[in-house]
């Protein structure tokens, strides 16, 4: 499964080096949890000094999981922990972008996503 991956800026230094696109193949039938793991675990995300940031991943305009780099893992907002492949939008391709939300609480970003009817 091909992964194209986008996220936000973090600074104005950063900037310099947007659109931050990568892509990275995974096993279709790997859980979610452990793709964005596997994601967090490259370094793709920004280190932000100081340890605290929150993201929220995106995947065909729906909001998937939110993460905070002071947490141990993702928190899913899908039900259960989908295999890859059911988020592909086409073959065998998933496109996900990490939208940055600073030094935001993550708990209560995934409280409010939780909590927002869906469509």
């Amino acid at each position: 499964m091909r992964v194209h991956l986008t996220r936000g800026s973090v600074a104005m230094g950063d900037d310099a080096y947007a659109p931050h696109t990568e892509t990275m193949d995974l096993p279709d039938e790997m859980p979610l949890r452990e793709a964005v793991t596997s994601v967090i675990k490259s370094g793709y995300l920004a280190h932000i000094v100081g340890g605290q940031a929150t993201w929220i991943l995106t995947s065909a305009d729906d909001s998937i999981a939110v993460v905070a780099q002071q947490w141990k893992g993702p928190r899913l907002l899908t039900p259960g922990d989908p295999a890859l492949a059911s988020l592909a939008i086409d073959d065998r391709v998933v496109r996900w972008h990490f939208d940055y939300l600073a030094q935001r609480d993550p708990e209560a970003v995934y409280e409010e996503l939780r909590a927002a009817p869906t469509t």
